[in-house]
């Protein structure tokens, strides 16, 4: 009852926080972008290996100057997993009492100027939301929120039991037909 009523709180705080806030549309095509950020929930093991692998491939294939920040929903992350080049966590330690993240980590993540931020977490976490919504990214992706219009530039609307690779699949297809003017 009580971790219910905080997340009500905290979900409407953020809302109030956020209502209002209109990002700016800065298109950058795919094959223009150096930068990209990768949000997930890293609670997860199956999806730290899929971001993970999705990273090197960005990185490799791509070429792309990539940092992704993961939420684990715990205080402490698991003893195997650590912070490595480019692979940021935060933990439920980072939070403050309506979910709101406040670690240095985070900071740092939400003031870079991404060309890109790819929001690749399913499942509506708040934490996850506050650093989407605060990015200074160019030009964020995520998955379709009505009440997430106001801060992503572009939103894909899949279904309920879309799993994490799917809705990977889904981003670069979308992120590979977007053109800009200079690009046609």
């Amino acid at each position: 009852m009580k971790n219910n009523l905080r997340h009500k709180i905290a979900h409407f705080v953020f809302l109030n926080e956020f209502r209002n806030k209109v990002t700016k549309c800065n298109v950058i095509p795919f094959d223009q972008a150096t930068s990209i950020g990768i949000l997930y929930d890293s609670s997860n093991e199956a999806h730290y290996e899929i971001v993970r692998k999705y990273v090197k491939e960005l990185r490799e294939v791509h070429h792309k100057d990539v940092l992704a920040l993961g939420y684990y929903n715990q205080k402490e992350l698991p003893t195997l997993r650590f912070s490595k080049l480019g692979l940021d966590f935060f933990t439920l330690k980072d939070l403050n009492w309506v979910y709101k993240p406040i670690s240095g980590i985070v900071k740092r993540f939400v003031n870079k100027e991404f060309d890109i931020l790819i929001d690749l977490h399913l499942n509506n976490q708040i934490p996850l939301k506050y650093v989407a919504a605060s990015s200074n990214a160019k030009f964020k992706i995520g998955k379709y929120s009505k009440n997430a219009e106001n801060y992503y530039s572009f939103m894909l609307s899949v279904g309920e039991q879309t799993q994490l690779p799917a809705f990977i699949e889904q981003v670069n297809h979308y992120l590979k037909l977007i053109k800009n003017e200079k690009s046609k």
